[in-house]
């Protein structure tokens, strides 16, 4: 039976017609939500792509989309500015980028996108050559990301260009500067060692000349070593002035900033060539003006060069007459004060043409100057170039056949010593305690039970030495490495070595570091370094490791004997030896000496603060000088200290070396050697950076220099 036959048909057609609607209304439904989601694609499509040509406005690169089927290109808008195209240059398709690509790089380029695309590979990149609208090319680093569909075929490519041609420029010029440093670096070490290869031999020529003029020799021997002699000494010109030009070249240079005086400086440079000028029947004069400071602060070996550099010039080309050396205050400030130098001659003067070329590298008037003068043509660049370092200038005047001026200015700091006439003699008396020459020679009755060990790896050079020092009276054994002396010193006591730094086995520093540390304070040898190596540094080093002078090749035999007698006659050596020889005896060994006062217990012995006898030979032993200069160096030492105070609390590392090798200098001088040793130790943690370490030790100097006033003060 059919279940519809009993419902009515109205009701029926009702019912089917509401199904209907519910059935259309869905199906409207489901396509109107189609509908929508289309157009939510097509919106998120929309979006996605404006959000891309946003991003592609951010980057400073030149962004491509490649379609890989159509062959049709986009380009931002930094197409244009990176390689500087138009908009209307400017084609969208792949032809107008592979024409741009160098022809050189173009196949590797194509090539290898094809078969990154033909791959499985997403990713592909590659530097070459692209053509800027000037025509010049730049070196770019291209890199694109590849879209496949679901087959794996590629259908799109989206990449970036970056222009790397500065960036590749500034990496070359890194690379150059490196290169650069290390082929200084490579310069100066050569310069060392040429220093070192050169003056050995020389040392050799010039000491057995002036071994071998002192001999019986005949008139005509007497010339001939004679030529060998003044032939060492040009020699030696010439490389003195190869390496001081090298070392300015390579900024390996070094300028000490100490106390002088300006006067002495010109004295001792007239000293220096008062033979030449002897020689040739000149007159040579200084004229120092009154507003000439008594002291100031600088190099005074870098301005003892320029000045003897240039009267040597003068008395070359001045075949008679006279040579004026003229110094005057040129500006003043409250720090600072500029000297004008001047040396003029009656020579032959200099064309008004050939001035310009004077202070140039290698370069003398004529090709003929250096037939008939001798010489490099680096001395005036030289000094050139020294005075601009030390902030002046260098110029001639000059009349042809008439004479020439050659000035300079300097800048030096200003000191805090007052120029009086007082004050100069008290500079006289300390400049004369330097070790050249020496105050009084060894007697030679004592110099025959003394013995002297040199340590010098040159057979030629041994001989040298061995032959000066026996003239003199000496004692002498020649071993040939650091190894063969510390077996000679063992068995020997020596009075003195000389030892050479460069050295096979076992070198000079190390040598004397092992002496040093085998003394163990009971006895203290002095050791001359007796080396090649003239540099600043290297003068440091054997120091730091224990030597106590410094002897440059050539050696002569003047400088020799002076330097030798002034360590054997030393009194803070013998000091030095006799202290620490008691402080090893029993208790019964130290008793007083007759009429002599025993020091209670827990007293301060004031030689550990002030060495009297120095303090006093250098303020020549007068009651007036000694009690000038105590106050002058407790006021000056003073003013040192709280600024050192100052850079030690700031941190300033390169303040806190400079203020401290100041005071190190006056206090070494006066014989305060316990504060000088302080002080070294002090610009020693400046010079390496060890601030961490300089609070306290500036509160050692504080208490140590506490007790030196109190010493000072008493004195009579």
């Amino acid at each position: 039976m059919n279940p519809l036959a009993s419902i009515p048909p109205t009701v029926l057609v009702l019912a089917l017609t509401g199904v209907l609607v519910v059935v259309f209304r869905r199906q409207a439904c489901r396509t109107a939500a189609a509908v929508a989601t289309q157009k939510s694609t097509a919106e998120l499509l929309e979006e996605s792509e404006l959000r891309f040509r946003i991003l592609t406005r951010a980057t400073s690169e030149a962004v491509w989309d490649w379609n890989l089927q159509t062959n049709a290109q986009w380009w931002n808008r930094n197409v244009q500015t990176v390689f500087g195209y138009s908009e209307e240059e400017i084609e969208f398709h792949r032809e107008w980028w592979t024409q741009h690509v160098h022809l050189e790089d173009r196949e590797r380029v194509c090539s290898g996108i094809r078969t990154h695309v033909n791959g499985n590979e997403d990713f592909w990149s590659a530097e070459y050559r692209f053509r800027r609208a000037d025509g010049s090319y730049a070196n770019i680093f291209d890199r694109g990301y590849i879209l496949r569909d679901r087959e794996g075929r590629g259908v799109r490519m989206i990449g970036s260009m970056m222009d790397m041609t500065e960036r590749q420029r500034e990496m070359e010029l890194a690379r150059s500067r490196d290169a650069a440093l290390e082929s200084a670096r490579l310069k100066s070490q050569f310069l060392a060692n040429m220093s070192h290869e050169i003056r050995t031999p020389m040392n050799s020529i010039i000491g057995m000349t002036d071994i071998l003029i002192n001999t019986e020799l005949t008139s005509e021997q007497r010339e001939f070593v004679e030529i060998v002699r003044m032939s060492g000494e040009s020699l030696l010109t010439i490389i003195n002035d190869i390496l001081d030009f090298s070392k300015i070249e390579a900024g390996k240079l070094q300028f000490e900033m100490l106390d002088f005086e300006p006067r002495s400086t010109v004295e001792e440079v007239i000293m220096l060539l008062v033979e030449p000028v002897h020689s040739k029947k000149l007159r040579l004069t200084s004229v120092i003006g009154a507003n000439v400071p008594g002291t100031v602060r600088g190099d005074a070996g870098r301005l003892r060069q320029v000045l003897t550099n240039l009267v040597s010039n003068a008395i070359k080309f001045t075949p008679h007459g006279r040579i004026t050396i003229r110094v005057s205050k040129e500006t003043e400030s409250k720090t600072q004060v500029v000297l004008r130098l001047e040396v003029a001659d009656t020579g032959i003067g200099v064309p008004e043409e050939a001035r310009a070329c004077l202070f140039q590298p290698f370069s003398q008037v004529d090709a003929s100057t250096t037939r008939k003068y001798g010489g490099t043509g680096l001395g005036l660049a030289i000094c050139k170039q020294l005075v601009n370092l030390m902030g002046g200038q260098i110029g001639c005047d000059s009349i042809p056949g008439k004479g020439s001026t050659f000035w300079f200015t300097v800048q030096f700091e200003k000191t805090d010593v007052a120029a009086s006439a007082r004050d100069a003699s008290l500079l006289s008396l300390i400049a004369a305690r330097a070790p050249v020459p020496p105050a009084s020679p060894v007697p030679k009755e004592r110099r025959k039970h003394m013995r002297i060990l040199v340590v010098e790896d040159n057979a030629f050079n041994q001989k040298v030495v061995q032959r000066q020092l026996r003239e003199m009276g000496f004692g002498v054994d020649a071993v040939a490495n650091g190894i063969e002396a510390l077996e000679a010193f063992g068995r020997i006591p020596y009075a003195l070595v000389l030892m050479d730094c460069q050295m096979p086995e076992m070198d000079g520093y190390a040598c004397a570091a092992e002496i040093r540390r085998r003394e163990d304070g009971q006895r203290h040898i002095p050791i001359i370094a007796m080396t090649a190596h003239v540099m600043k540094e290297d003068r440091d080093k054997c120091l730091a490791a224990g030597m106590d002078d410094f002897l440059s090749k050539p050696v002569r035999v003047a400088h020799l004997e002076s330097v030798v007698s002034n360590w054997l006659n030393e009194p803070a050596t013998a000091t030095m030896v006799e202290t620490h020889t008691h402080a090893r005896n029993s208790p019964e060994d130290q008793a007083p000496a007759d009429g002599e006062e025993e020091q209670p217990p827990g007293a301060e012995d004031s030689r550990s603060f002030v060495d009297r006898k120095v303090f006093m030979e250098v303020a020549g032993n007068n009651a007036a000088g000694s009690r000038g200069l105590a106050g002058r160096y407790i006021q000056q030492t003073t003013k040192q200290l709280a600024k050192l105070r100052t850079a030690v609390a700031a941190g300033a590392g390169l303040e806190v070396k400079r203020l401290a090798h100041s005071a190190t200098g006056s206090s070494a001088m006066y014989g305060v050697t316990h504060l000088a040793d302080l002080l070294r130790e002090m610009e020693s943690a400046g010079c390496d950076g060890r601030l961490a370490d300089t609070p306290g030790l500036y509160a050692q100097i504080e208490t140590e220099f506490e007790h030196v006033k109190r010493i000072l003060s008493e004195i009579k």
